[in-house]
């Protein structure tokens, strides 16, 4: 007759023991009055690699990518897996999640057991397409302002500095988008 002190460590069945968890059980063999005990340690399945389905990408800040974590192997007792970035200024991640937050570059690391894997996230500059003006015309006598107001796209721009200039400032001046006429 076969008996294990714990069957949610590991069971026993005619002398086949089944390991279920980590954990101590004492398994018993009984002939008659006479018993045979053997102690079993179920021992982890450790981890032995992570990888990561991306080594490396290229975001505007907003922007998110999703990495997905595979760990080895299949039966690991823990493939949980923990996230971190080199530099949460420029990217964070949450689950797998990367979302870009300044021009830059971070590291991100995904970690199951003792092992590693890493992703290079590179965050570049989100260039400006347009710049559009309220007033493409105007009259002015000299003295007069008018305020023109620039519109830079797209909206995430990651410079959208405006730089005014005259083409003539005998004629009219700029300056923030004041324009003041000077003479005829």
């Amino acid at each position: 007759t076969w008996t294990s002190s714990d069957q949610t460590v590991a069971t026993v069945s005619n002398g086949v023991v089944t390991a279920k968890k980590v954990g101590e059980t004492t398994i018993t063999a009984k002939a008659g009055d006479k018993t045979a005990t053997c102690q079993i340690t179920v021992v982890a399945t450790e981890v032995t690699s992570v990888t990561l389905d991306k080594t490396t990408a290229s975001l505007r800040a907003g922007e998110t990518v999703t990495l997905t974590a595979t760990v080895n192997p299949d039966d690991a007792t823990d493939k949980t897996v923990t996230w971190s970035s080199s530099d949460q200024t420029i990217a964070t991640v949450s689950n797998g999640v990367v979302t870009a937050k300044k021009v830059g570059t971070a590291t991100i690391t995904a970690k199951a057991g003792s092992k590693t894997a890493t992703c290079q996230i590179t965050v570049v500059a989100t260039e400006v397409t347009s710049v559009s003006l309220n007033k493409t015309t105007a009259s002015l006598r000299a003295g007069e302002t008018v305020t023109l107001t620039a519109t830079v796209n797209p909206d995430d721009a990651t410079d959208k500095t405006v730089t005014w200039t005259s083409s003539d400032q005998t004629v009219a001046t700029v300056s923030n988008g004041v324009v003041t006429a000077k003479k005829v």
